[in-house]
């Protein structure tokens, strides 16, 4: 027969079943793995850092680039919702072009290995489409190569896109990210251990005819 419950351990109990302790959550480490987060920095992003602010993971983002920091942000956000199942909060900086995201409290990001997983090698791209070529960079005859990095979750989608190396001109960059996120990936050697969020690189090439 067992005896009463220590009144102490009843409460910590009840916390634990309402979920206001996440196991393993260290507040101090909210960052974990993204405390840094070079890999995950568009090529048109000036500094991206994280840092702990409340127990809370919080990413600064600046740059003259608007639209690199719109994919910037995407890519923050995405993972947000992989990982902490909730939306970050974003606002603009004061003072200098950029903003600051905010995720969720008690998101797990204090785990010690990295969520986001870099195996491209287990990952294949299943029949890409080819970026439609811009008419303004057609018209200027406008060449390059966008290098990018692709954010994929457990199916194999594209969830956001950042360029990694810019093609030198924002109008291919751009399509060459539209084009990305349309893409599909399959998993090599079946899906066991699948990660939920892997990173692969991807490039576009645009050259006229």
């Amino acid at each position: 027969m067992m005896g009463r419950m220590n009144p102490r351990r009843a409460v910590l109990m009840a916390v634990l079943a309402a979920g206001g302790c996440s196991a393993g959550y260290d507040a101090d480490a909210s960052c974990g793995s993204f405390s840094e987060p070079a890999a995950l920095r568009d090529a048109g992003v000036n500094q991206l850092q994280a840092s702990n602010a409340g127990g809370r993971c919080t990413f600064r983002a600046t740059g003259r680039d608007a639209a690199a920091l719109q994919r910037q942000q995407r890519m923050l956000e995405a993972i947000s919702l992989i990982a902490c199942g909730k939306p970050a909060h974003a606002q603009p900086t004061q003072g200098t072009p950029g903003f600051e995201l905010q995720m969720p409290s008690r998101c797990p990001l204090s785990a010690p290995t990295s969520q986001v997983v870099q195996d491209a090698t287990r990952w294949r791209l299943d029949r890409p489409s080819m970026p439609s070529y811009p008419a303004a960079a057609r018209a200027e005859n406008l060449q390059g190569k966008a290098s990018m990095s692709v954010l994929l979750n457990d199916k194999g989608h594209a969830e956001a896109v950042i360029v990694a190396g810019s093609s030198g001109h924002p109008l291919l960059d751009e399509a060459a990210v539209k084009a990305a996120l349309g893409w599909r990936w399959k998993r090599e050697g079946g899906t066991s251990g699948t990660p939920r969020m892997s990173l692969v690189p991807a490039t576009a090439t645009f050259a006229s005819d």
